[in-house]
């Protein structure tokens, strides 16, 4: 418990903050299906034009997307991954796949089918160890000794772009609804902090307020939020004065790779990799990198490796 600052500190902080944002997530979502134009975005986020535009230009501005003219002689613009967004992949295909298990609504959420191009199968996205290429578990993971060596001390952590958080429900008819859920849930950076300090054995509200700096309102409407989604759970330990402790339910316990895939992208591309602490696999000793894995032909899936295929098109 200690030495939880190495899992969360600010540098780690400031690089998911680049990402913890509903609509980000959404634009990033449509990148990866290959939408490029404002007006696509605009349509299937969901998203007003000038909360879009606001997005698109805090992408740009980190590196995650870029904008070039349609030709040399138009006016008009599409937005492409840049190779830090595409890093973002593993991520999202875990997240597509937690949505299809977990939401209720995941049939109408998710209308296409993961085809790998490899094996001309649907794919059954699994998180596995880069180093052994074999299923993890949250139990498995440790802080590598190196890490622990080395403690940095906890800084405050900060907002860096200033962004309000707002959880808007998507009101327009031609929003696509694909990954909405998981991003209403995930989509903000002090949710993701309170997850990640949660997956390394944080339960009680004064240990996630003395570790992340955060305000008490702030951390009360979030624990609230992870509760009244099935991801924490409320447990009384003491009662004069009340206290509780909020552990992590099965549903909270299935989001570790995401999030953590989400933390390794921070460590990877925003973060002084000096002063980040690495995490350790204990099965096999590697240090954890995680990989997506086809459930079908147990391939390393990368990006160029998805064709995207609507159940219409299926049942012609």
């Amino acid at each position: 418990m200690s030495n939880n600052h190495l899992v969360v500190n600010s540098a780690i902080a400031q690089g998911l903050d680049v990402i913890g944002d509903r609509w980000s997530l959404l634009i990033l979502r449509d990148a990866f299906l290959g939408r490029r134009r404002f007006e696509e975005f605009r349509r299937y986020t969901g998203a007003s034009k000038a909360t879009l535009t606001r997005r698109l230009a805090a992408l740009i501005e980190q590196g995650l997307m870029l904008k070039r003219s349609i030709s040399p002689l138009s006016k008009r613009h599409e937005y492409l991954l840049s190779a830090k967004g595409a890093a973002l992949f593993p991520a999202s295909l875990l997240a597509w796949q937690w949505e299809q298990k977990w939401l209720a609504d995941a049939s109408i959420s998710l209308p296409d089918t993961l085809i790998h191009r490899d094996c001309q199968k649907p794919i059954s996205p699994q998180a596995v160890c880069g180093g052994c290429e074999q299923p993890f578990s949250l139990d498995e993971i440790r802080l590598s000794p190196i890490a622990v060596q080395g403690i940095q001390h906890v800084e405050e952590i900060k907002s860096l772009s200033g962004h309000r958080r707002v959880r808007s429900p998507l009101v327009s008819a031609t929003a696509d609804t694909r990954l909405a859920g998981i991003s209403d849930l995930i989509g903000d950076r002090w949710t993701l902090l309170i997850l990640i300090s949660a997956f390394f054995g944080m339960q009680r509200y004064e240990m996630f307020a003395k570790q992340l700096n955060i305000a008490s309102n702030i951390l009360s409407s979030r624990l609230n939020l992870l509760i009244d989604n099935g991801v924490l759970q409320r447990c009384s330990y003491q009662d004069s004065p009340p206290r509780h402790e909020y552990p992590l339910t099965a549903k909270g316990v299935s989001l570790f790779p995401i999030v953590i895939a989400m933390r390794q992208w921070a460590v990877e591309w925003e973060a002084d990799a000096t002063a980040v602490a690495g995490l350790l696999h204990s099965r096999c000793g590697a240090m954890l990198s995680i990989k997506v894995k086809c459930g079908s032909c147990a391939e390393i899936i990368d990006r160029q490796d998805i064709d995207y295929v609507s159940q219409a098109a299926t049942r012609q």
